[in-house]
C-alpha cells in the first residue's frame, strides 16, 4: 500500500491528471459553446468536421504504440534498466516521426476525397489540408505523453496537457477573430498542438543520457500495443452503432436527445478515466518486479477510488435527469431521462471493468481485449436492431450498456484467471448504500420541488452532503483507508486532507 501512495507520481500527479482531464473536457466544451453562439450551423458543423478529422488520424496511425511505450518504459522502471528506459524513448521519438510523416502524405493523397465525403464538396480540399499543421504534433502528442506516463512524471504530464490543450482552443479563438475565417481554426490549434511537443520533448529530454542501449525490440512493442488497437477501433464502432441505429430508424429529433445523454454519460468519465492511467504504469513497473500482491492490492484501491467518486455521481444525475436535462436542452430533451438513467446505473454497477483492464493490460494480457471488443461490438448491434424500433431511445440505452455489460464478463473471467482481482466488499457495499440514499433523498427533495432547474444547484449541495454524512454514518472508509488517501493528496491541499479525515 506504500508504494501505491508514495512520492509526487501518485500524490499530486492525480490531481494533475484530474486537472487535465478537465481542462481538455472544459476548454472543449467552451470553445463548441463559443463557436456555436457566434457562427451560423453551416461553420460549427465545419469546425465539427474538422475536429473528428483530427480525432481520428491519431487513432489510426499511433498504432496503439502509445501504450506499448507506457508499458515497457514502467516495466524497465520496475527492473530498474535506465539503458533500456533511454533507447525506448529514442525508439518511441523516431517511430512517432515517420508515423507523423505517414500521416500527412496519407492526408495529402486523400484531401479531395475527404472533403467530398464529409463536406459533400471539393471546395473545402484546402481547408483538409491546412490539417496537416495539426494531425503530426497530435500524434506525438499521444506518443510523448504516453512516455510521460510510462516515466511515471504524472505531474509533468498533466501540467503540460492543461498548457497546450488551452493553447489549441485559445489560438483558434484569437485567430478567428483576428483572421474572420475557418482557416483560421486549424492553423490555432496547430499552434497549440506544436508547443506540446515541445514542452512534451523538453521534458523527456531533461535528465537522459546522450547515448543508451538496450535489449528491446520494436517487435516487442508492436506485439503488445496491436491487440489494444485493434481493440480501440473495435471499441470505436461498438459505440457508435446505437447511434447510427437510432440516425438510421428515427428522426433527427431522436439522434439529437440521445447525443445529448451520451455527451452527459462521456462527461462523467472524467471521474475515473485519469486513476486507470496512473495505475496502468504502476501495473506494468508491479509486474516487472513480479510483485502479483502489489498489482491485486493496486485493483482494490483503485476500484475503491473509482466507486467512491464514480458511483455517488452516477446515481446523483439519474436523480437529477429531469431537471439536467431540462436545463442543458430543454423541456423536449427530458425523455432522454430514463435512457440517461439506464446508461449511469449500468457504468456504475460495473465501474470495477477500468481497474481489472488496467491490470491485464500492465500483466501483458492484451488479447482478450479484442475479444471484449468484439463481443461487445456483437451485442450492441445485435440488441439495438432489436430494441430500437419498438422502445426507441429506452432500446438504444440498452444497447450501449450491453457494452460495458459484455465487456466487463469477459474482462473479469481472464482477470480471475490471471489471479489479479481483488475487491473490497465491505467498503463497496457501503458506497452504494451511502450513495442509493443520497439519490433517494434528492430525487424526493427535486420531486416536492417541482424538479425546478433554477433549484439545480441546491439539489447538488443536498446530494453532496447527504452522501459525506452517510459515509461518515456507515463508516465506510477504514482508518487504513482514510490515511491512504490523505497520502494520495497533495500537502498543498490542506483543507481537503482535513476534509477527508472527518470521514
Amino acid at each position: 500500500m506504500e508504494e501505491l501512495s508514495r512520492k509526487e507520481s501518485i500524490g499530486s500527479g492525480i490531481v494533475f491528471q484530474y486537472a487535465y482531464f478537465a481542462a481538455m473536457t472544459l476548454s472543449g466544451a467552451a470553445f463548441y459553446l463559443y463557436v456555436t453562439h457566434l457562427y451560423p450551423t453551416s461553420v460549427v458543423g465545419s469546425i465539427s468536421l474538422l475536429l473528428a478529422i483530427v480525432g481520428l488520424f491519431p487513432a489510426f496511425f499511433t498504432l496503439g504504440l502509445q501504450y506499448g511505450w507506457q508499458h515497457f518504459v514502467s516495466y524497465g522502471i520496475g527492473q530498474g534498466d535506465s539503458e533500456e528506459i533511454g533507447r525506448l524513448i529514442r525508439q518511441a521519438m523516431r517511430t512517432g516521426l515517420l508515423l507523423s510523416l505517414a500521416a500527412v502524405l496519407f492526408l495529402v493523397a486523400t484531401a479531395h476525397y475527404i472533403s467530398i465525403f464529409f463536406f459533400h464538396t471539393a471546395e473545402y480540399t484546402n481547408l483538409v489540408l491546412l490539417l496537416t499543421l495539426d494531425i503530426p504534433s497530435a500524434i506525438m502528442i499521444s506518443i510523448l505523453n504516453g512516455i510521460m506516463m510510462g516515466l511515471q512524471r504524472f505531474r509533468n504530464s498533466g501540467i503540460i496537457g492543461m498548457s497546450y490543450i488551452v493553447l489549441v482552443y485559445g489560438s483558434a479563438v484569437v485567430l478567428m477573430n483576428v483572421l474572420h475565417s475557418i482557416e483560421a481554426v486549424p492553423i490555432g490549434w496547430g499552434i497549440g498542438y506544436l508547443a506540446g511537443v515541445i514542452l512534451y520533448y523538453t521534458e523527456l529530454r531533461r535528465g537522459r543520457r546522450a547515448k543508451a542501449t538496450g535489449r528491446r525490440e520494436i517487435g516487442d512493442v508492436f506485439r503488445y500495443s496491436i491487440p489494444l488497437y485493434a481493440t480501440g477501433i473495435l471499441s470505436f464502432g461498438a459505440s457508435y452503432i446505437d447511434r447510427l441505429t437510432v440516425a438510421f430508424l428515427k428522426d433527427l429529433s431522436s439522434i439529437g436527445i440521445y447525443t445529448l445523454v451520451l455527451l452527459i454519460v462521456s462527461g462523467t468519465t472524467l471521474l475515473s478515466s485519469p486513476i486507470g492511467s496512473i495505475i496502468f504504469s504502476k501495473f506494468s513497473e508491479f509486474y516487472a518486479r513480479k510483485d502479483n500482491e502489489m498489482i491485486r492490492e493496486g485493483v482494490r484501491i483503485s476500484v475503491n477510488a473509482a466507486s467512491v467518486l464514480y458511483v455517488p455521481s452516477a446515481l446523483g444525475l439519474s436523480a437529477l435527469a429531469v431537471p439536467m436535462l431540462r436545463v442543458l436542452g430543454g423541456p423536449a430533451y427530458v425523455v432522454g431521462s430514463i435512457p440517461l438513467v439506464i446508461i449511469l446505473v449500468v457504468n456504475g454497477l460495473f465501474i470495477a471493468k477500468g481497474s481489472f483492464s488496467s491490470a491485464l493490460q500492465g500483466t501483458r494480457k492484451t488479447k482478450v481485449f479484442v475479444l471484449s471488443a468484439s463481443m461487445s461490438l456483437l451485442s450492441n448491434l445485435v440488441l439495438s436492431l432489436m430494441l430500437i424500433p419498438t422502445f426507441s431511445l429506452i432500446g438504444a440505452a440498452i444497447g450501449y450498456s450491453s457494452i460495458i455489460v459484455v465487456s466487463f464478463a469477459i474482462i473479469l473471467y481472464y482477470a480471475l484467471k490471471a489471479h489479479v482481482v481483488m475487491v473490497d466488499m465491505r467498503m463497496l457495499s457501503r458506497i452504494w448504500l451511502s450513495s442509493i440514499v443520497m439519490a433517494a433523498l434528492v430525487y424526493l427533495f427535486a420531486a416536492a420541488t417541482g424538479f425546478l432547474g433554477v433549484l439545480l444547484p441546491l439539489y447538488v449541495i443536498t446530494g453532496v452532503v447527504a452522501y459525506i454524512a452517510m459515509l461518515r454514518l456507515t463508516s465506510a472508509l477504514s482508518n487504513a483507508d482514510k490515511q491512504l488517501l490523505i497520502n494520495l493528496i497533495p500537502k498543498s491541499l490542506a483543507p481537503v486532507r482535513a476534509f477527508v479525515d472527518l470521514l
